[in-house]
């Protein structure tokens, strides 16, 4: 995976998605796509799209409209550890639970587990949304928590599409999101766009 210049993703006002990056990598379904170097990657936000992960224009013929957020955003929480303090936005949560371990992992840090603050940051860090993050107290480092991704872009099939390397986004991040991890909505059903809230598992043979 490339480690290059942040990728430049441009949401397009009621249409796709624009990403162009130096050495852009891209999975969709668990496979790589084959791209064009330098060119810009245009991919389906609508949900409607029969050339899929890519724009085939189908947002036209459906009138898609990216309305704004609905509602207020929720307020962040805060859990404070011995080492190491998390946020959570559950504002930009999309459900899928890698934050589960959490709940052990921070009783055995109060408990004066040395090695739990790693492990809590690298449950941190695997979450695709942002929606959690943290920071270190004091004089503590913590090394090795970064995960592993395939692809600069990763498309699950059925679901939202995972950034997994720094971007520049033309909209406000997130309270709290790192510039480097988010999940976009290419279903068409988010009611947090351009972010997911999965609501892509209401889609029936989405793809």
């Amino acid at each position: 995976m490339s480690a290059s210049k942040p990728l430049s993703v441009t949401v397009l006002d009621n249409g796709p998605l624009k990403i162009t990056g130096d050495r852009l990598t891209v999975r969709y379904c668990g496979e790589p796509v084959e791209l064009e170097e330098g060119a810009p990657v245009v991919l389906c936000r609508c949900g409607e799209s029969e050339n899929a992960p890519f724009c085939d224009g189908s947002h036209a013929r459906t009138n898609f409209v990216a309305e704004p957020p609905a509602g207020p955003r929720r307020e962040l929480r805060v859990w404070e550890g011995q080492t190491i303090r998390t946020f959570f936005n559950p504002s930009a949560c999309m459900h899928v639970f890698y934050c589960k371990p959490l709940k052990e992992l921070r009783a055995r840090e109060q408990a004066g587990d040395a090695s739990a603050a790693a492990e809590i940051a690298r449950a941190v860090r695997s979450c695709p949304s942002g929606a959690l993050s943290y920071e270190t107290k004091g004089e503590a480092a913590l090394a090795g928590v970064e995960p592993d991704a395939a692809a600069d872009i990763e498309i699950v099939e059925g679901g939202e599409l995972r950034i997994q390397r720094g971007f520049e986004i033309n909209c406000e991040l997130q309270a709290r999101q790192a510039a480097d991890r988010a999940t976009l909505c290419r279903c068409g059903l988010s009611k947090n766009k351009p972010w997911c809230d999965g609501r892509h598992r209401k889609r029936e043979n989405f793809r």
